[in-house]
């Protein structure tokens, strides 16, 4: 695969995850809410038979995946949402609002008569904001930006 369409492939997962933030936040909390066990397993080395500590230890385990009513599934949706939430807190107020504005599905003309700011700003703005949200993703191992082929060219080892 080639390096700008790892790149891009990953742009356009941090685009996905943008612009269906509420989506995964609904279905975050479904899951979270969902009755059922988490046993550990027979393999596990000490088994919990106690349903409020089966519970306990399924609510402090990060969710493997999601699925959304699109059908749409979201590996390590709390790591995604966290990176999100960290870039609205993180942004000044301003690009912050109109990048909220922007992924709840609205164009970059909508967003600057909005946001009281020129079409070429917010697509300046939203840049950066996909930029950043790729790094942390990346940090947080979601997604790369180089293929593995490419590395173990290079020498390196994946």
């Amino acid at each position: 695969m080639k390096k700008q369409d790892v790149r891009n492939k990953a742009y356009r997962l941090v685009e996905k995850v943008l612009r269906n933030q509420s989506g995964i936040e609904r279905a975050v909390k479904e899951a979270r809410l969902q009755p059922g066990g988490h046993s550990g397993g027979c393999a596990g080395h000490a088994f919990v038979s106690d349903p409020t500590a089966q519970q306990a230890v399924r609510l402090a385990t990060e969710l493997k995946a999601v699925t959304l009513d699109d059908g749409w599934t979201l590996r390590s949706p709390e790591r995604w949402l966290t990176i999100v939430n960290h870039l609205y807190a993180e942004c000044p107020a301003t690009e912050s609002n109109a990048m909220r504005y922007y992924y709840s599905g609205h164009n970059a003309v909508e967003t600057g008569a909005h946001c009281a700011m020129d079409e070429s700003t917010v697509y300046r703005i939203r840049q950066e904001f996909r930029h950043m949200a790729t790094e942390l993703a990346c940090q947080y191992g979601l997604v790369r930006v180089v293929s593995a082929e490419e590395l173990r060219g290079q020498g390196g080892t994946l």
